[in-house]
């Protein structure tokens, strides 16, 4: 064990809330911690949620959302689909998924400040703050950030703990969804035993799967078939938890990566790609020369990575869940600006009547150069004035004018528009008078005179038979632009013929 001692550099305290254990990493050497101890507050603390303290849902937004509107958006639809106690506060936080879908899809963790206070009740007796609390899903970044895995594939984290387990895909790097697994190591015992037909202690089976592991040989006399039944079950409900990610993203899970409470199990990694059909490993992160004379879990490395990037680089911080930061420096605090403030004032009191006299002397010292200035500017003004008031009369005339040359315009733009209207009216007129002095001709009928008036044309007609008039009349009706209206046929005894006015409305 390392020496745990006052050090210049800024050390990463990694605490596990549930194990109630901490470590210590100090360049590239860890050490315990007893976390019943005070601890110095200069230290960075990072700790991190379980999964299945989680509230998760995925929400769907439309890709014409504006990024203004999206956060409330979230917030709302989160509220009723997981439908929250409005009297409870919680920390959401969500994720945007690089998924090629239609519409925009987000990750969304939800968790109340109360569970966290709970969870935290204890260590927070001792810990003087958590300066960034990570969630389960999201240590995995890290990996990818500190280069321990490519982002060239789209990879899925098993995590199994004694009482949580869930997976976690990630695309190039980048977090894409998560699910929780009934299967945890507990329940896997619970069920060892069930199939067993014998009750078997924890200890017991979580010693049984470190040192025989997993056997799929028949003929080996490590071969347990209950064990086999189990896992089997497990990792084939894990495959459609797989398939149904690889719909759904429309991505191709490439690689597993088993992250085990208990650390390496032997034989799982070919179990399970024998089973799934997928390249498997067990998840290695040390990152401490002396790791191995420690009980340290993937959890721990990974925080000590996250924290190590958000010293760099202000990493996640948009993913932080922590309600135990410290306090903002002095001069950004409200009560240090206000101290400030009162100091300021105070100065100034003391100040005022220096300033007072010597702003006295120095205007007493000024006054003959500023009045001076004043003339001059006096005589300025006076010729601006001078100089406005010709631009103003100068203003008015052209105005006069653009009144005028205005009322030009518009004689000439009326006068245009009168002579195009006649000219359209009469060629209109025209065609119509043609028109209907051809159906004159058809029907054997002679015209003794036209009248016309706007749309309003009558025609005096005269023919030796009443029924010619007549059937002109009927033709007139029937064509769709026409109405035509006449009084009366009278028979002129003079002349021999009939007569009558014809009077016919352009439509």
């Amino acid at each position: 064990m390392i020496k745990i001692r006052n050090n210049v550099e800024k050390s990463i305290i990694t605490i596990d809330p549930y194990k109630k254990d901490a470590f210590k990493f100090i360049g590239n050497e860890v050490g315990a911690l007893d976390v019943s101890r005070s601890i110095s507050k200069e230290n960075f603390f990072i700790s991190y949620l379980k999964f299945k303290n989680l509230i998760t849902t995925t929400i769907s937004i439309s890709r014409e959302t504006s990024e203004e509107e999206l956060s409330n958006i979230i917030s709302i639809k989160t509220y009723e689909e997981l439908s929250l106690d409005a009297t409870i506060d919680y920390k959401i936080v969500f994720i945007e998924s690089q998924a090629q879908t239609e519409d925009r899809l987000f990750s969304v963790f939800v968790i109340a400040d109360d569970t966290i206070d709970k969870i935290f009740k204890d260590i927070m007796a001792k810990i003087p703050y958590i300066d960034y609390l990570s969630i389960a899903p999201l240590l995995y970044s890290s990996l990818y950030k500190k280069g321990f895995l490519t982002v060239l594939d789209v990879d899925c984290f098993i995590c199994l703990q004694k009482d949580d387990a869930f997976l976690a895909v990630y695309s190039g790097g980048e977090y894409l969804t998560s699910r929780p697994l009934r299967y945890n190591l507990s329940s896997i015992k619970d069920r060892y035993s069930e199939l067993k037909g014998e009750r078997i202690s924890e200890e017991a089976f979580y010693e049984k799967l470190n040192t025989n592991g997993i056997c799929m040989d028949t003929e080996s006399e490590n071969f347990d078939p209950e064990l086999n039944d189990v896992l089997e079950d497990c990792f084939f409900y894990i495959n459609d938890a797989i398939n149904i990610i690889n719909r759904v993203y429309f991505v191709n899970i490439h690689n597993i990566f088993i992250d085990s409470e208990i650390g390496k199990i032997p034989g799982l990694e070919n179990f399970v790609q024998n089973k799934i059909g997928l390249k498997t490993a067990t998840l290695s992160t040390n990152i401490s020369i002396n790791s191995k004379d420690y009980d340290l879990s993937q959890q721990h490395n990974m925080m000590a990575l996250i924290a190590r990037l958000t010293k760099e680089e202000d990493y996640q911080a948009e993913f932080n869940f922590s309600s135990f930061l410290r306090p903002q420096p002095f001069t950004k605090r409200t009560s240090g600006k206000f101290i400030l403030s009162c100091g300021a004032a105070s100065l100034l009191a003391v100040a005022y009547p220096a300033y007072n006299y010597l702003g006295g002397y120095y205007l007493e010292q000024s006054i003959p150069a500023l009045t001076q200035e004043l003339i001059d500017l006096k005589n300025e003004s006076n010729r601006i004035r001078i100089s406005l008031a010709g631009l103003q009369k100068e203003k008015e005339q052209m105005q006069d004018m653009l009144v005028k040359d205005r009322q030009k315009l518009e004689f000439r733009e009326n006068l245009l528009t009168q002579i195009s209207d006649k000219k359209n009216e009469y060629a209109m007129k025209g065609i119509n008078i043609f028109e209907i002095s051809q159906i004159i001709n058809q029907n054997k009928v002679k015209v003794s005179n036209i009248f016309g008036k706007d749309r309003n044309m009558t025609f005096a007609v005269q023919s030796n038979d009443e029924k010619n008039i007549t059937e002109l009349i009927k033709q007139i009706a029937q064509t769709a632009k026409y109405s035509i209206n006449t009084k009366r046929i009278d028979f002129n005894k003079a002349q021999n013929v009939y007569e009558s006015n014809v009077s016919v409305e352009i439509r």
